[in-house]
């Protein structure tokens, strides 16, 4: 085989947020939720800033390429943050829904090998005992809660540029309800995330001058994961809103398109494009 017919570098999903983010500059990516002060607004470049530095943070912490880290947290901001922080450093996350409960985070945890866990408040103490039930050694949370590692904390290592994967390795581990209650993992490659976004661009437009509304993660991670990065990667501004604060959060951030769970009530005459995600 000579060099030019080697196959083309796999770019991750992760890797062209960073890269992109970090053009826009200051226009604004991520605002509310729990991962920062009520209100605050992390810029695209601030993002792609953060997520390096998280990423240096994690290897120093132990995390390396295909370790599996469980994500546990209440709202987008947190959730885009953990995910990619994770990928960024080599890691594969476990979204866990928010309303699982303790033995079966324990059992999830447990099923995946996750030694780390990242979460925030108010599902820090339900973490907590779910990492008790399981091989997690380390609870990263975005408080400054006791027994956790605050992820800022993390963002003193310096930058680590995004960690390359190849298309056949795995960038997400969520976990599916089968008959019976049981959970099992229904494994997404790279390749496959980087496909799913080419499926959803067409139906699920964004463009960067929409502000996006997304309510916490249900539970559909892989489509929730490939839509937050669709508005993302086309330079949009993500607000965490709860999904019965959607008329609110429209009016307060002017709000043009918004992320909700299949069979959400969404409000008759509210200006916002819904975006359904599907399971």
């Amino acid at each position: 085989m000579t060099v030019t017919d080697m196959p083309a570098p796999h770019t991750t999903v992760t890797q062209r947020l960073v890269g992109q983010s970090s053009a826009r500059g200051e226009h604004p990516a991520l605002v509310g939720g729990t991962a920062a002060w009520p209100g605050a607004t992390l810029s695209h470049a601030g993002l792609a800033a953060a997520l390096q530095a998280a990423a240096a943070g994690l290897a120093w912490r132990g995390l390396r390429s295909q370790d599996v880290v469980g994500v546990y947290v209440p709202d987008a901001v947190s959730y885009v943050l953990a995910v990619h922080a994770i990928r960024a450093a080599g890691g594969v996350p476990s979204p866990i829904g928010a309303a699982s409960t303790i033995a079966t985070m324990a059992g999830q945890l447990t099923d995946c090998g996750a030694r780390l866990l990242v979460t925030a408040d108010p599902l820090v103490p339900a973490a907590l005992s779910a990492a008790d039930g399981s091989w997690v050694r380390q609870v990263i949370s975005f408080d400054e809660a006791p027994g956790t590692v605050p992820f800022w904390s993390l963002l003193s290592r310096g930058l680590q540029p995004p960690a390359a994967a190849g298309p056949a390795d795995l960038g997400l581990m969520p976990y599916a309800a089968r008959p019976g209650g049981r959970l099992q993992a229904t494994p997404v490659t790279h390749a496959q995330l980087a496909a799913e976004l080419a499926r959803l661009a067409a139906p699920a437009p964004v463009s960067s001058s929409d502000v996006v509304l997304a309510a916490p993660p249900d539970g559909c991670a892989r489509e929730y994961t490939v839509l937050l990065d669709l508005a993302l990667l086309q330079g949009a501004t993500v607000v965490a809103a709860p999904a019965d604060a959607l008329p609110d959060a429209a009016l307060r951030y002017g709000g043009t398109a918004a992320i909700v769970p299949a069979g959400a009530a969404f409000p008759a005459g509210l200006p916002v494009r819904p975006v359904t995600v599907a399971c």
